[in-house]
């Protein structure tokens, strides 16, 4: 009689959430050692750049920073894609800003390293649309050049699962933008960026 009762209780047990087929081995209590079909995960990460752009004959330094938020969803186990907004802001020295929006399509790869971490390889290719500011031939004026951009997103993070819903990850991000601006009533003018540097971020998997 014992036995049939337990039985009826599996039965009509609920289903457990998405996130809880994110488990711990049994050597390692509360560790995450796989991420499993069916889980989703938000995050946010920021990444400040020294970059070097080329513009025809001409090579110039630069400071950048790059946010992003986004949404991923694990297909199979230890996989996930997702679409990631992305905000970038270049302050290119002589009073030369540009700000711009846009989105990509990421994927990734998670590789377990132990106690929880996970080498994440990601992968992300999208568009960026802004304006580009600079100083114009009126002194104390600006004048304002539509830019669009192809950005190509390389991460290599070691994501740390600090329980089955908060996730933290660091490590190095390159970016690759290709685009043009348009000054009004000028001609376009095509640039190449390629940013690098070290990305922090948050995420939280349910």
């Amino acid at each position: 009689m014992k036995q049939l009762w337990v039985a009826a209780l599996i039965a009509v047990a609920p289903a457990a959430a998405h996130a809880d087929t994110m488990y711990g081995d049994q050597n390692e209590p509360g560790r995450i050692t796989a991420i499993e079909k069916g889980v989703w995960e938000i995050d946010a990460s920021g990444l400040a750049v020294l970059s070097r752009d080329q513009e025809g004959e001409m090579s110039v330094s630069r400071f950048s920073t790059d946010f992003s938020a986004g949404v991923n969803y694990y297909p199979r186990r230890n996989m996930s894609v997702g679409v990631v907004g992305l905000f970038d802001y270049e302050n290119a020295g002589n009073s030369v800003t540009a700000t711009s929006g846009g989105a990509a399509l990421q994927g990734a790869i998670h590789l377990r390293l132990g106690l929880g971490a996970f080498f994440r390889p990601t992968l992300g290719v999208g568009a960026l649309f802004g304006n580009r500011h600079s100083p114009s031939a009126t002194p104390g004026m600006l004048t304002t050049a539509s830019q669009v951009g192809f950005i190509t997103r390389l991460q290599l993070p070691v994501a740390y699962f600090t329980s089955h819903n908060w996730v933290l990850q660091a490590g190095p991000q390159v970016n690759l933008l290709v685009g043009s601006y348009t000054p009004n009533g000028g001609t376009a003018q095509s640039f190449t960026r390629i940013a690098g540097g070290f990305a922090v971020g948050l995420g939280r998997a349910f």
